[in-house]
């Protein structure tokens, strides 16, 4: 049988298209992992937003607020 170990040193070896197929065969073998957001929390954020709950950011503003840059 072969082990954990076994198979990230595997894993390391595959081009990023093969790596991001395993990938998402492993996610779909994860039960009830949700595939994206779904319709009510969509609405949810939506409400959010429109309430001035939260503020929305561009993406870059928040890749600076994070301390990573584009």
């Amino acid at each position: 049988m072969v082990n954990l170990a076994e198979v990230q040193k595997q894993a390391d070896e595959l081009t990023l298209e093969e790596r991001n197929g395993l990938l998402a065969y492993l996610l779909d073998k994860i039960p009830d992992f949700p595939a994206s957001a779904d319709e009510e929390e969509l609405d949810r954020r939506e409400a959010e937003m429109d309430s001035g709950a939260v503020t929305p950011v561009a993406h870059d503003e928040f890749l600076a607020q994070v301390g990573r840059k584009r």
